[in-house]
């Protein structure tokens, strides 16, 4: 038998310490505004919107490697391969080697991952609006609506893997969903040109409307679960069932360049657990450590309707999407040791121009 192997059962007598319960999961939701007509046709809007959940669906795995496995076995595991930086730096000296069977070792050993549904997390939304409403009033109608929110949960949609099976606050902060600042703009203006004309240079150069969109937000974290871990070993060493991040030392600086979003710097790998690193190998880096590129973005259309015979009308339309045509950095690689750390890797649609025209009767 291989040295590194246990002296226990290869089967387990049978799972134990599960939960006995699935408690189903709950959500309430509220919200208080005001309103207040500050001039004819135009209203100023202020609310707060809230939620709350409970008891939310989550992914555990159970079958690691016991928290006090020896740290010897633990350096096998992790770097079996000795691709850590120093060569034979097991706490015994010796270089590590691949385990035989890294089943042997698990809390139900002969058995490989245990992924167990559970109802064990929860989430908060706070968000604050305001916003002015205009309806017909000059020839334009729209509003401008600004909100500042923030979301938190462990893990943002259903079923969703924890990062660390054995702290589930370890994923606690800023949700996928969180975007903190968000201010919109959409308006239709009717044209005052021609207004007052008769005939057929009314109904050719008059009655045209322009309406768009302004979109200014604040980026969203990572959907997975905050910066990724692309080294070649395992700091953890735990036999797999987790996700890790690396450490971090001070905040995340933006240099909003497409090389280089952000200060790569602050960046390392994580200590291995078997060379002394805390908190069990994981990096200590949130899960919101790095927020992704925010966004702006214009839309336009100029469009008018023209009178055939009472029951039926030609229009005709010019809409652009992206009208500035201004760059727009969408996907960002956040993980840790991969050559494209930090950099911009897709963008945004650039400028789009439609015409179009719908015949109604």
């Amino acid at each position: 038998m291989n040295g590194d192997v246990a002296s226990k059962p290869f089967f387990p007598a049978g799972i134990q310490n599960m939960p006995q319960s699935y408690r189903a999961p709950g959500v309430a939701q509220f919200s208080f505004g005001v309103q207040h007509e500050v001039a004819p046709s135009m209203v100023w809007v202020v609310q707060y919107v809230g939620n709350i959940a409970w008891h939310q669906n989550v992914q555990r795995n159970i079958n690691n490697f016991p928290v006090e496995t020896n740290l010897n076995v633990r350096c096998n595991a992790g770097d079996g391969s000795n691709k850590y930086p120093g060569g034979d730096h097991c706490p015994n000296g010796s270089a590590p080697h691949a385990l035989a069977n890294t089943n042997f070792y698990r809390t139900y050993p002969g058995w490989a991952g245990i992924n167990q549904q559970e109802n064990t997390t929860n989430g908060t939304y706070n968000g604050f609006q305001t916003g002015l409403r205009i309806q017909n009033r000059w020839g334009l109608s729209g509003e401008v609506d600004y909100t500042w929110s923030h979301e938190i949960d462990l893990t943002t949609f259903d079923l969703n893997n924890v990062s660390n099976p054995w702290n589930l606050k370890y994923d606690k902060g800023s949700g996928s969903l969180d975007r903190r600042h968000i201010l919109s703009i959409n308006y239709v203006y009717h044209l005052p040109l021609f207004k007052n004309s008769s005939g057929w240079t009314k109904t050719l150069l008059g009655g045209w409307e322009i309406a768009g969109t302004a979109l200014a937000e604040s980026g969203v974290i990572p959907a997975n679960q905050g910066p990724g871990l692309s080294i070649s070993y395992d700091p953890i060493g735990l036999g797999g069932g987790y996700t890790n991040r690396p450490d971090q030392t001070g905040r995340t600086r933006y240099l909003k360049e497409r090389n280089k979003w952000f200060d790569t710097s602050t960046f390392s790998a994580p200590i291995p657990a078997w060379l002394g690193g805390p908190n069990l190998g994981f990096g200590n880096a949130r899960k919101d450590a790095i927020v992704g590129p925010g966004r702006e973005n214009f839309t336009t259309s100029l469009y008018k309707t023209f009178a055939i015979r009472e029951a039926a009308s030609f229009q005709l339309r010019f809409e652009s999407f992206n009208t500035l045509n201004h760059f727009q950095p969408n996907g960002l690689n956040t993980s840790y040791g991969g050559s494209q750390f930090g950099q911009i890797t897709s963008a945004w649609d650039p400028r789009t121009l439609e015409l179009g025209g719908k015949f109604s009767f």
